[in-house]
């Protein structure tokens, strides 16, 4: 038996016939067709359909004919559109006051400023509106930036962002780490986790990919699956990392109990190729002490303690401010254009 092939009305094609605009007082407004008398609609556009619902519900009409009869079908299409049209302006303002929303939201975030600020801030901007602009008052206090509304914007917005980081993360071909841990002021180690990566158009991205929190002292395991967990937030390969760069503490770089050789383990037979680093703070503080610059820094240590033990400090400033801006230029040698 054939199978049972169910009826589709899109692919019947049917056609709306303009004289039924007179007939049976039917407009088509895009692919739907309204009533001019209540508003309502169709399921399908044919004739029964429409004939049926108005000697139904709109028999009186059928008494109204000639120029009386055209001239309030005229006046019920134009009413029509003018309703569509205030419809249409309202969702045009929310759409912009929900964008201005957002605008907000997010230089509330940049800025580290609490949620509640929000508020603050509109009311800011309807006190300046109603001396600069009247006008433009009504649609400001449809801006909605009340505390809940600043955190769902923000929230909307960092997952926008990961979002379109892993996005660029499954274009890479390859890509490193850079992995920072430190103390923030209540004790909590936090781990800085940043992505570069390049693709086979030669596209690079740097950004960073998130920030892990952990209580108590970290260990190298603990490093390990925080790292692992940020790169799995914005579906990195990580069999396509080819180098790490961390800030050489011995939780990060141990041979036996640091982050790093899990994390090489983890990628499986491509460990051999992963490049590790130091970052370059801890390269600077290498190189001061492998250089031998105890004694010169002794006396430069020694030099400026004294000048602020005196009251000589201020024209010490102003020195140092005239020697940098003659000595700037002597620090490269040639000159290179862009």
């Amino acid at each position: 038996m054939a199978a049972n092939r169910k009826r589709k009305v899109d692919n019947e094609n049917r056609q709306f016939n303009d004289d039924w605009t007179v007939q049976y007082c039917f407009v088509q407004q895009h692919t739907i067709v309204i009533c001019l008398l209540c508003h309502s609609t169709v399921a399908v556009a044919k004739v029964s359909n429409i004939k049926s619902h108005y000697e139904t519900k709109h028999r009186d009409f059928h008494n109204v004919v000639g120029d009386k009869r055209t001239a309030q079908i005229e006046s019920l299409r134009r009413s029509l559109n003018r309703q569509q049209n205030i419809f249409s302006k309202q969702t045009a303002d929310f759409s912009v006051a929900c964008e201005v929303s957002y605008e907000i939201s997010l230089m509330i975030a940049i800025s580290g400023r609490p949620f509640t600020d929000g508020d603050f801030v509109k009311q800011c901007m309807i006190t300046a509106s109603e001396k600069l602009c009247p006008e433009a008052v009504r649609k400001l206090q449809t801006v909605a930036l009340n505390r809940m509304t600043v955190q769902r914007r923000i929230s909307h917005l960092s997952a926008d962002v990961t979002r379109q980081l892993a996005d660029k993360a499954a274009n890479f071909v390859y890509f490193s780490l850079a992995a920072d841990e430190s103390t923030d002021i209540i004790s909590t180690t936090q781990l800085l986790v940043f992505v570069r990566g390049v693709s086979s158009s030669f596209d690079f991205t740097e950004e960073l990919i998130g920030i892990g929190s952990m209580k108590g002292q970290p260990t190298a395991s603990a490093l390990f699956e925080e790292t692992v967990r940020l790169c799995s937030s914005v579906s990195l390969d990580l069999t396509k990392l080819v180098s790490v760069t961390t800030d050489g503490a011995p939780a990060m770089t141990g041979e036996s109990n640091g982050m790093v050789p899990p994390l090489m383990k983890h990628r499986g037979k491509q460990n051999r190729q992963l490049v590790k680093l130091h970052c370059i703070i801890h390269q600077h503080n290498l190189c001061s002490k492998e250089l031998g610059f105890q004694a010169l820094m002794a006396l430069v240590t020694k030099t400026i303690s004294s000048n602020h033990e005196c009251s000589i400090t201020a024209n010490f400033e102003v020195f140092l401010k005239k020697l940098v801006q003659i000595m700037v230029t002597l620090f490269i040698a040639v000159k290179y254009a862009g």
